[in-house]
């Protein structure tokens, strides 16, 4: 079995995937969706004596940082060094908020923060731009460039096979991300072009696998070179932290691509670790919402739902939540294992209960792990 988590380049997927490192290989291969490039970080310095240029900040004094220019962006070494050199497939992002307007709703659509993924939005509108981009990936060995072709931003089939062929002849492996319109369209071109190290990334989004067996099936008897990773969403992104159960099994997260991808001959699947595949938003809720934690459990392949419903505590919800998570401790981490439930230790020990962004590092770090651990046992 392969895995690929897909993480967008935000700060917890981020911090989650240099933590979790150690679980990447030719089996876990995860996948960056990248909104924004990294900056090296430079400061002013006085150009006579070659000191750095200080300001006062609220307690001390600080350094003035440079205005980042092109020549200083380093997002690929950012990446490759963040997961220690392992393997990765590399998508820089391409959207339109027409494909996002009904998953999200019109509310989250309309705060959409398009400063926090410029060059996305950017090489959204330049294709020329998006091929520059995702060729400098072939530079480095461990990464490989992904063309992800969905509505918006498709390709005339003999530019996409010269983009293909092209790539091939600087990366051992590329990939191919394709959602289900584009199919019968590219498929000999598949046939045609893909060897046995590159990637077909079948991309149904949302949409339950189940539901889609006849595209599935079409993808299984599609004979080529190469290997077939079926990519799914199943936590949509229309429903609200308060939707969800208070305690238990969510009926609202069908996780059944897990089981579902070796039926069609598939080698492996893709998700979003836990998280919602949206756009980023203003941070505007003034600490008000419903705590949530989705906690994963390989075993019956399900999400524990642990829900505060009062949106008036917003974050201090999460103190009630914690107690009831660690006491089932027994089964989630019956061997003391599991990095997310030992950061809710911490927490408790510390009298914390984190905000958002720390409990959406728990969900994606329970649900790496246990199919990172699941797959050492099945290997030993």
């Amino acid at each position: 079995m392969i895995y690929v988590p897909i993480f967008k380049v935000r700060t917890e997927e981020m911090l989650v995937s240099k933590k979790m490192n150690y679980c990447f290989s030719d089996n876990i291969i995860p996948l960056f969706e990248i909104l924004k490039d990294q900056y090296k970080t430079r400061y002013q310095v006085d150009p006579i004596t070659q000191e750095y240029i200080y300001e006062q900040g609220n307690k001390r004094k600080k350094r003035i940082k440079e205005e980042p220019t092109e020549e200083d962006i380093i997002t690929l070494d950012y990446i490759s060094n963040l997961i220690n050199n392992k393997n990765a497939f590399i998508d820089y992002f391409r959207f339109t908020i027409q494909e996002y307007e009904k998953n999200m709703g019109s509310k989250k659509i309309k705060n959409v923060d398009i400063s926090k993924m410029q060059l996305a939005w950017k090489l959204s509108r330049n294709t020329t731009l998006y091929i520059e981009h995702e060729c400098n990936v072939s530079k480095y060995e461990n990464l490989i460039p992904t063309i992800s072709v969905k509505s918006y931003f498709a390709f005339k089939k003999d530019q996409l096979q010269k983009l293909l062929l092209n790539l091939q002849e600087k990366s051992k492996s590329i990939a191919l991300r394709l959602t289900e319109e584009f199919l019968d369209e590219y498929c000999d071109l598949i046939k045609d072009t893909f060897r046995e190290t590159d990637y077909l990334l079948f991309d149904i989004r949302e949409q339950n696998p189940i539901s889609k067996f006849m595209e599935l099936d079409e993808v299984r008897k599609l004979k080529f070179k190469g290997k077939k990773i079926l990519l799914n969403s199943p936590r949509k992104a229309s429903i609200n932290n308060g939707d969800y159960e208070e305690q238990g099994v969510t009926e609202l997260i069908d996780n059944c691509a897990r089981e579902e991808y070796i039926n069609y001959d598939f080698h492996g699947f893709g998700d979003y670790c836990g998280l919602k595949d949206e756009l980023p938003t203003r941070g505007n809720t003034a600490g008000k919402g419903a705590a949530l934690a989705l906690l994963y459990n390989y075993n019956d392949n399900s999400f524990y739902s642990f829900l505060n419903p009062d949106t008036k505590q917003g974050i201090s919800g999460y103190k009630k939540i914690i107690p009831l998570i660690l006491s089932k401790k027994h089964f989630f981490d019956p061997i003391n294992s599991c990095p997310a439930i030992q950061k809710i230790e911490t927490m408790r020990k510390e009298g914390r209960c984190g905000n958002w962004r720390s409990w959406h590092n728990i969900n994606m770090t329970r649900y790496l792990h246990q199919i990172y651990y699941n797959m050492q046992q099945s290997n030993q």
